[in-house]
């Protein structure tokens, strides 16, 4: 008998160690952190529910109608989603607070966990002069789909920073006379919403989400098409309401509004920021990445106000989605420092510079451990009330603090970059060139360097780096710092930048790497094979004592690369022929002094029209070519231009340079140039300088297969040049490049002159003539580098179209603003 009971013990004991074992994984499975707090939860939070009665509401409809509700669920089961189709109101009787009045009801929800079970989700709407805690239009739905207490404190948190916020608690519903338990109430979309909120009557609205449902459908259905009917781009606009407001001409009117700036907005004519209340916008998102709601980010879930006041959109706090730990934040790698009609609402959202500054200032404030701090206090007896409610039917659903606090953490660590970015130095003088690569996934804001004495000297123009693209390496871009004569005088002994997160009130300091970035723009870093020695060449003579190589005079046919390494200077005189071919290039580290005469230029050529060119890279002096005729290599190097000029300055005297229309001419990169009485014939882009000083004075461009001078950053000064029949533009300037014109002409068959990104240009006196095109067009207000700006003073204008002026830049045409077209 014993030995029998303790084996009847021993089996009981290990029954209730497996099953809780057995337990301990299936809750830990569906993410609740394990039987342990699960008994605790049921021991301490079921007794406590006890301390509220939710208030009881009634619901009931006749058989008939129960009957049309039954095949709505039993079809949205059969497909996984709920489809508005055949999803009609039916007449039914609510009575709340002892009051009974009638309202129309119908199966609420997408997605089918809003019929699982008994606990059916229902939208409920009463007539205008009826309505249950204010609200007209309202939701009753199992309190998990809005998982249970985190919605509660979401609109809670919302409604606290000033956006408009959905009323939501929980009830216990009786549906035709059977206890439905637990339920949770939401607000819906309607007039009481907003005055519940404060705000002016105006136009709710939302993203029609009609045609992205049956892209879901296709989806669980295992049909798979391109169905660019399903895309945000594709996606009309619909109010709320949308039959009262067929009455109310006043609210057609805002709508109408709304509707011209979200489309204004979705083709990049307006900047966010002038379309939606960029604060609010920052606010909801900080908030969503506090609570861990980005699964609400969803463009076919977010609702709208529209404010008829200040004309601005504003965003409604919705389901949210909420308690899970992040990893990244909402505005994380989104910003890339432009507008693309492809990004969705959210890149959209965040590429615009006032509303990321915004955001990142709400993370700041949201992510101190006071804030939740104050939140929890504020709001302890109503969410004690709250969740007494809830935990009389679910007592393991504790509104997890830990969450919160964490998600906090994870803010304030991704605010704290270790490093905003790197960045690259050549040597300066008046002012500091920078390469800088994007590294990190927000953007970050440049404020200057930093000077012997602490001062810090600012950007010649606001610098935002960019997000590195996830699994991309990032892009280089160029900026530049003006330096002042206490800097020159009296240099840091490294540089160092100040940056901060776009919008964030820490600053930090990183180091810049003393050498030069060869960027995609650059010619790379030639170098020569193993054990190649330039003594070998024939047709050169290298003088070690007195570092000098000299070009034998005569002709020479050059068939292979000749490399000549830095330290030497290499010497050319008339009469001098160089004929390259089978793709033969000169690369060079050491500056070069060729002289030919007038009537004997030293010339250059191929042959076979397969030429590699001439190439200085990084030549430590300062070369000088004069009487030098480059007759073209040809097409077959046609990625790489004729001539290269990598910091390597140079001066060009009365030099003719050709090439066929299938190749590049010649390109300066991080250098200085100076060309005097020079000639360019032919090639398709003839001069390209990037990142460059240069001076052009009596320069002649002739026939230019596409653009005939290209300024990239850098600073230019042009006098009495002409520009003949360029095929494009006759000149582009961009990326916060300075150009100063005077006495020239400048025509082409397209566009005359071209400015963007920032860029200054200032043109007096000569011609300025376009064949087809404008005579200046002024690219849209870019994002990274500000305002472009152009004066034109005493310059003659011909052109067949008037000039394009993209909103936001600087332009003065002869004393006057531009009296062309305006572009978006």
């Amino acid at each position: 008998m014993k030995r029998r009971l303790i084996i009847i013990l021993s089996l009981l004991v290990a029954a209730i160690v497996g099953g809780s074992y057995v337990g301990d994984r299936m809750l830990k499975s569906k993410g609740h952190p394990g039987l342990r707090k699960f008994l605790h939860q049921w021991w301490v939070n079921y007794p406590a529910s006890f301390a509220v009665e939710p208030e009881v509401v009634e619901l009931k409809v006749d058989q008939t109608d129960l009957d049309a509700l039954e095949n709505v669920v039993h079809a949205a089961r059969d497909r996984g989603v709920i489809m508005r189709e055949g999803n009609d109101y039916v007449p039914a009787e609510f009575t709340a607070g002892g009051n009974t009045f009638k309202v129309k009801v119908r199966i609420k929800g997408k997605m089918a966990d809003h019929v699982k079970g008994d606990k059916w989700s229902f939208r409920v709407q009463a007539r205008k002069d009826n309505g249950f805690k204010g609200m007209q239009r309202f939701s009753l739905q199992h309190p998990g789909t809005r998982n249970y207490l985190c919605d509660w404190f979401y609109h809670r948190l919302m409604k606290g920073e000033g956006i408009i916020a959905l009323r939501y608690g929980f009830v216990r519903l009786h549906f035709n006379g059977e206890d439905l338990g637990i339920y949770a109430y939401e607000e819906h979309f309607g007039p009481e919403l907003l005055a519940n909120n404060d705000r002016l009557k105006g136009p709710l609205f939302r993203f029609d989400p009609g045609l992205f449902w049956q892209h879901r459908l296709n989806m669980i259905e295992k049909v798979r098409y391109n169905e660019p009917f399903a895309a945000y781009q594709a996606a009309e606009l619909d109010a709320f309401g949308s039959g009262d407001m067929e009455k109310d001409t006043v609210q057609r009117r805002y709508f109408e509004e709304a509707v011209a700036l979200m489309d204004a907005f979705r083709r990049g004519v307006l900047p966010a920021a002038q379309v939606f209340d960029a604060d609010k916008i920052a606010r909801r998102h900080a908030i969503l990445d506090l609570v861990g709601g980005h699964h609400s980010m969803d463009w076919s879930d977010v609702k709208f106000y529209y404010d008829p006041l200040l004309k601005r959109i504003e965003p409604v706090a919705y389901e949210s989605f909420s308690a899970f730990p992040i990893r990244s934040l909402a505005g994380s790698n989104r910003y890339v420092g432009g507008f693309k009609q492809s990004m969705d609402l959210h890149d959209a959202y965040f590429n615009d510079t006032v509303v990321f500054a915004a955001y990142v200032h709400h993370l700041e404030r949201v992510s101190r451990p006071e804030f939740l701090d104050s939140a929890f206090t504020v709001l302890a007896p109503a969410l004690d009330s709250a969740s007494a409610m809830i935990y009389r039917e679910f007592p393991y659903k504790e509104l997890d603090r830990d969450i919160y606090r964490h998600n906090q953490m994870i803010i304030r660590r991704m605010l704290d970059v270790p490093k905003g970015f790197h960045a690259y130095a050549a040597p300066a003088t008046d002012s500091l060139r920078l390469t800088i690569v994007p590294i990190e996934g927000l953007p970050i804001e440049v404020l200057g360097a930093v000077a012997a004495d602490g001062r810090v000297l600012p950007m010649a123009k606001r610098t935002i780096v960019p997000c590195r693209p996830p699994g991309s390496v990032g892009t280089p871009m160029e900026a530049r710092i003006p330096l002042d004569d206490r800097w020159r005088s009296s240099p840091p002994q490294k540089v160092e930048l100040r940056y901060r997160v776009l919008g964030a009130t820490t600053e930090k300091t990183l180091e810049v790497f003393p050498y030069a970035y060869l960027d995609s723009v650059s010619t790379p870093a030639f170098a020569p094979p193993s054990g190649y020695d330039v003594r070998t060449v024939a047709w050169l003579v290298v003088d070690e004592g007195a570092r000098t190589i000299v070009v034998k005079p005569g002709a020479h046919i050059v068939s292979e690369d000749v490399y000549i390494p830095a330290g030497y200077s290499v010497r050319a005189v008339a009469p001098l022929r160089i004929d390259l071919v089978k793709g033969a290039r000169i690369v060079s580290r050491s500056p070069m002094h060729w002289k030919g005469l007038e009537d004997s230029p030293i010339t250059l050529l191929s042959s076979d029209q397969g030429g590699g060119g001439l190439l200085l890279v990084s030549t430590g002096g300062s070369s000088v070519f004069e009487h030098v005729r480059i007759e073209g290599f040809g097409p077959t190097a046609s990625t790489v231009p004729s001539i290269v000029l990598q910091e390597a300055p140079s001066q060009w005297v009365r030099c003719a340079l050709g090439e066929v229309q299938a190749r590049d001419l010649m390109q300066v990169v991080r250098g200085a140039v100076t060309l005097t009485d020079c000639r360019f014939t032919g090639g398709a882009d003839q001069l390209k300088l990037a990142y460059t000083n240069a001076s052009l004075e009596k320069v002649e461009l002739r026939g230019a297969a596409d653009d005939a001078l290209l300024v990239k950053g850098g600073a230019a000064r042009i006098s009495e040049a002409v520009v003949y029949a360029a095929s494009g533009d006759a000149l582009a300037v961009d990326e916060a490049a300075t150009v100063t014109v005077d006495r020239s002409t400048l025509e082409a068959t397209k566009d005359a002159i071209e400015v963007s990104e920032g860029a200054t240009l200032v043109v007096e006196g000569g011609r300025i003539t376009s064949a087809k095109g404008s005579a200046i067009e002024v690219k849209q207000l870019h994002a990274r580098h500000g305002p472009s700006t152009v004066t034109l003073k005493g310059a003659v204008v011909e052109a067949n179209d008037p000039p394009k002026i993209g909103k936001g830049n600087k332009v003065t045409i002869n004393g006057g603003a531009p009296m062309g077209s305006t572009v978006p």
